[in-house]
């Protein structure tokens, strides 16, 4: 089995709420039964007569004899007593004249017993005088839990077995059978793998691009448990690059009435001298005098369960935020940062860290690393981290993301990444010129308020006219 998601790993594009599809495991309350379960046999049986203890001149066992194998259950009564003359007679020997001064008890015996100082009868050679035949009932434990018990996928209960029937006697083939229990209960709580998929609407988008799969098992054993579909998803109110700016107000060009505002294309000059000193501006301000590195970021991670509802990666779902709006979320305390984050990610009470990386990624400071599994059971991964390297400006990120390459400086696994900033040499060494500052230049053009140079001349003009009115010359 497999667990599929998408993440977004460009500003352009909208990141979603992640899905999944895999082999997974949930938790199911099981049952099982233990019974007492009855078993008959048929056993030869032998019959003895028994007397007082002070009758004389019988070939009889006495009761002291008898007691041993009562009290042991090899013997019972039959309930017959007769007058010690007649059993003489079944018995097969001679009466005396002392034997109609005491009766008889018959008993019956699953085994022939050979030690009750018995006289043999002439008639079976035997201390029994009658042999038959009798049904035997024994009870049998039943354990129909040995397989959940046994099963590293199951706990069982603390309340443990819990007897449902009993105590009782029952009748089994004429025997009366008495067990303080007949049957026990006992529970588990199992983790039960299933099959799962919800990947089917990002599968089915023929706007989604998919880009990779990544494995999440940690460490991977065999073929891949859990893995991680990538998708890239367009924004709806995405925007083509490159559009024409238009200069608006009094700078028009106009032949026989008919006005055209002049068109005039963005000079690419002004904008790489004014990246090249922010950069410079940038990179004083984030030296590291301790290890003498320059846009060093700060690892930071958000977790969502492998399945479920709980989400507290939401990526740039709610829209981006400027840099002066998040800044202010961020000092204003945890109020204002639950006020500012994603909704639900307040909803699910995820991590004031975890919001903050929200507003932060949302105001473009943070480069994913991707997702690895932070927690398994039984080598199913349940919960994946996605993790971040977070700098101190939506420079600096553009400076790692497109500098690293040029460095041969990869970005290590989103499991270990420990967002180390460029030495100086590795500054120096980065060719500013072929990269793209497309994300940071509304940035610097609004910190830098440059006025309009036809709003500029007029307003020279005006305060020309005033002066000149003013004196009246």
């Amino acid at each position: 089995g497999r667990v599929q998601t998408w993440v977004n790993s460009q500003w352009k594009f909208m990141p979603l709420p992640g899905q999944f599809s895999a082999e997974i495991y949930k938790q199911e309350s099981r049952s099982c039964s233990i019974t007492m379960v009855p078993e008959t046999t048929t056993v030869d049986a032998y019959k003895f007569f028994v007397v007082p203890n002070g009758a004389y001149g019988t070939p009889f066992a006495r009761y002291d004899a008898m007691a041993p194998h009562l009290a042991s259950g090899v013997c019972r009564p039959t309930g017959i007593v007769m007058q010690a003359c007649q059993a003489h007679r079944i018995y097969g020997v001679s009466t005396n004249k002392f034997c109609d001064d005491y009766n008889a008890t018959e008993y019956v015996c699953s085994e022939n017993l050979t030690d009750l100082s018995l006289l043999p009868s002439p008639i079976t050679g035997q201390g029994w005088h009658a042999k038959t035949t009798e049904t035997q009932v024994t009870t049998k434990r039943v354990d129909g839990c040995g397989a959940m018990a046994g099963d590293t996928m199951c706990t069982a209960d603390a309340a443990g077995e819990v007897c449902t029937e009993g105590p009782e006697t029952r009748m089994i083939d004429g025997v009366p059978v008495t067990q303080s229990c007949w049957a026990w209960k006992r529970n588990f709580t199992c983790n039960v793998m299933s099959a799962g998929n919800d990947c089917g609407d990002l599968e089915s988008n023929r706007s989604c691009t998919f880009l990779r799969e990544d494995c999440l098992d940690d460490p991977q054993s065999g073929a891949c448990k859990v893995a991680e579909k990538v998708y890239r998803c367009p924004t709806p109110s995405s925007t083509v690059g490159g559009d024409k700016q238009y200069i608006c107000g009094d700078d028009v060009y106009c032949i026989n009435g008919d006005c055209e505002p002049i068109v005039r294309e963005a000079s690419t000059e002004f904008r790489d001298a004014l990246v090249g000193l922010h950069a410079l501006d940038q990179a004083g301000k984030e030296f590291n005098e301790a290890d003498f590195k320059v846009f060093t970021g700060t690892r930071e991670t958000c977790h969502k369960p492998v399945f479920g509802l709980i989400n507290c990666c939401a990526g740039k779902v709610s829209g981006l935020v400027p840099l002066g709006a998040g800044a202010a979320a961020l000092a204003g305390g945890p109020a204002a940062i639950a006020a500012f984050a994603t909704p639900f990610l307040v909803l699910f009470a995820c991590s004031q860290d975890e919001m903050k990386l929200d507003i932060k990624d949302r105001m473009g400071l943070c480069h994913n690393l991707g997702s690895y599994c932070s927690s398994s059971f039984l080598g199913i991964c349940s919960t994946k981290r996605t993790a971040y390297c977070c700098f101190e400006s939506k420079l600096s990120r553009v400076l790692q993301e497109q500098g690293r390459p040029q460095l041969g400086k990869p970005w290590g696994s989103a499991k270990k990444e420990q967002c180390q900033g460029f030495t100086v040499d590795e500054f120096a060494r980065l060719d500013l010129s072929v990269m793209d500052f497309t994300d940071v230049y509304s940035d610097f053009m609004d910190a830098a308020k440059l006025p309009d140079e036809v709003q500029t001349m007029s307003e020279i003009q005006d305060k020309i006219q005033d002066y000149y009115d003013l004196h009246g010359k």
